[in-house]
């Protein structure tokens, strides 16, 4: 009885070592592209307000650390080279990087941390893929800022860039899109700096 239990326990683990050994090699990218603090651009205007700069909204194919590629009505991925974290990440913090070089009393903030600002950014992301080989990269994206406190909405803009790669390999397309996504994100912290503007201070509260 022992033994035939041994057999089975050995056959078992055969089998199982048998499944694994069909899983997929996981796919390791050639290339990780990501948008330096050093790069953003400060803003003109300085920062009159605090502000909370909330994950930009965006369709799956933008959603992920997978970088788009336009071909015709469809959207594959390149196949060797990725975001380094996922795409709305990345612009939420090149916003942030913008806003917090630029001057003035007001500050910026993650918006998941939870923080008490003055006005919200809510935005979204309709584009933000490269073409075939050497064609265009191209980002698009549409901008709110609303009052924290009353949701009231006060501005709204729509920010769009384009680019060539050097070429048509798949790092160049990358960092040619890195680039337009920076400006993009410089031109929403600019629109965020020149549209808030400092809240009253509440007075004194008095009873009779």
């Amino acid at each position: 009885m022992r033994t035939r239990l041994v057999a089975l326990a050995f056959g078992s683990a055969l089998a199982l070592g048998g499944c694994l050994s069909v899983l997929p090699t996981p796919i390791i990218p050639s290339a990780l592209i990501s948008l330096p603090a050093d790069r953003a651009i400060a803003p003109t205007d300085a920062l009159q307000a605090d502000v909370a700069v909330f994950f930009p909204e965006s369709s799956r194919a933008f959603s992920g650390a997978d970088i788009a590629v336009r071909d015709g009505q469809e959207l594959i991925y390149l196949s060797d080279v990725r975001w380094a974290d996922t795409a709305p990440a990345l612009m939420q913090g090149a916003v942030v990087n913008a806003l917090t070089k630029a001057g003035g009393p007001g500050r910026a903030a993650p918006g998941q941390l939870g923080a008490q600002t003055d006005y919200d950014l809510r935005w979204r992301i309709v584009d933000m893929s490269t073409g075939k080989a050497a064609a265009p990269v191209r980002i698009e994206v549409q901008a709110n800022i609303l009052d924290s406190g009353t949701r009231r909405m006060i501005a709204q803009q729509s920010f769009s860039a384009e680019g060539s790669p050097s070429n048509g390999e798949a790092r160049s397309r990358a960092a040619a899109l890195a680039l337009v996504s920076q400006k993009v994100a410089d031109d929403v912290a600019a629109f965020v700096a020149k549209t808030v503007r400092p809240k009253p201070a509440l007075g004194p509260i008095t009873t009779n």
